[in-house]
């Protein structure tokens, strides 16, 4: 079974006013988990900026979904590198080839 990804968006930063619209998006605060088969987890995580949109394709934000900043980092970030990261991360959870040892 193949490892799942889902985006957890934290804050957006936004300009209050810019070109006569409100509230534009210019920092997105992400964390992309993957869960494998087992339920370990991995996460990376990061901070984006956006240019200016244009006003045609302005969103105003109480009609923003999860689905439109998502697809703005998938637009602007090397996602298939993202997930490959992950699997490498969940890798090593399942077969360790490491230890943390403590003197008593």
């Amino acid at each position: 079974m193949a490892n799942t990804y889902f985006w957890v968006i934290g804050d957006l930063e936004a300009k209050i006013e810019s070109d006569g619209m409100q509230n534009v998006i210019e920092t997105i605060h992400w964390r992309l988990q993957a869960i494998d088969k087992n339920e370990n987890v991995a996460d990376v995580y990061g901070s984006i900026g956006l240019e200016s949109p244009e006003a045609e394709s302005f969103i105003e934000f109480d009609s923003l979904a999860q689905s439109d900043v998502e697809g703005w980092l998938e637009a602007n970030l090397d996602v298939d590198s993202l997930k490959a990261g992950l699997d490498s991360q969940l890798e090593l959870i399942a077969n360790p080839t490491h230890v943390s040892l403590q003197l008593s």
